[in-house]
């Protein structure tokens, strides 16, 4: 009877083994990421309809400034056409960009939004996405890298709201609010601009009331075009009443805001 002898793997086929363990993983995460970005790149490319006359959303009567925030959902946008934006007397005062989101994603029409925006003389605000289970110092560092605060800026914004990655009632709530107040100190110390908190009804109730009143709050509330009234009464700086509307030099719908003030109060709490 013959004997079958076996080989043992090698040091460095073990070592393929492990990179291959590591690397498959990575793949298909990024891949989606891949996808998802030249997906909607192609979609920047295609000419579509920019030439809108009306927002096309039924508007808060008893405010007179309004403005955008965008991310890259917006694909090439137009600013000097959004400048020339006019529904019945209502202009495009202001315009928030998403820059950054958790640790590593860079919105990739920031760059372009935040200098055309300037060039058209769009006042322009920039915005982070906080991730819950990312650590807020880096994160804070990550959006700094990208955005620099020069005068006639708005303030800086962290954007509180679901990220999809779990179930927030499983997250600790004491180490989300230490980790938004660290963001929110970092960027304040290093722009010398108090930052907003953008967040919705619900997670204003959740994280936000009680725990951050030294901070304006911007609001996304659609249901009541009447008005906005915050769980424990502050007063809101900007409401996001509508996530459907429409502005020249702009393809896609877009989140449609309300700064409560005038033109004149949107530049007191600009970079001086």
């Amino acid at each position: 009877m013959t004997t079958k002898t076996t080989t043992k793997p090698t040091k460095f086929q073990y070592f393929l083994w492990l990179i291959g363990l590591v690397l498959i993983p990575i793949y298909f995460i990024y891949e989606k990421r891949i996808e998802s970005y030249y997906y909607n790149k192609s979609q920047c490319d295609e000419p579509r309809q920019r030439a809108w006359q009306s927002f096309d959303v039924p508007i808060p009567a008893g405010y007179m400034t309004y403005g955008l925030d965008v991310s890259h959902y917006s694909c090439g946008i137009n600013w000097t056409d959004v400048k020339k934006m006019n529904d019945n007397g209502r202009h495009i005062s202001f315009a928030y960009m998403r820059a950054t989101r958790g640790l590593h994603l860079l919105d990739y029409q920031f760059l372009e939004n935040w200098t055309t925006a300037k060039e058209a003389q769009m006042r322009r605000g920039a915005y982070h996405f906080y991730t819950f289970r990312d650590d807020a110092e880096a994160q804070a560092a990550f959006f700094l890298k990208y955005v620099t605060i020069e005068k006639g800026d708005l303030p800086p914004v962290l954007d509180i709201e679901n990220d999809k990655t779990s179930a927030d009632n499983r997250l600790n709530r004491v180490e989300i609010l230490r980790g938004i107040q660290k963001w929110l100190d970092i960027v304040e110390r290093e722009t010398g601009m108090r930052p907003m908190i953008y967040t919705n009804l619900d997670y204003y109730k959740r994280y936000i009331s009680g725990n951050f009143t030294a901070y304006p709050i911007w609001i996304a509330s659609y249901n009541n075009l009447k008005g906005v009234i915050l769980p424990d009464n502050k007063p809101w700086w900007f409401w996001q009443f509508s996530e459907k509307a429409r502005c020249k030099g702009i393809s896609e719908r877009i989140d449609l805001n309300i700064f409560a003030g005038s033109e004149a109060q949107l530049w007191a709490i600009s970079k001086k």
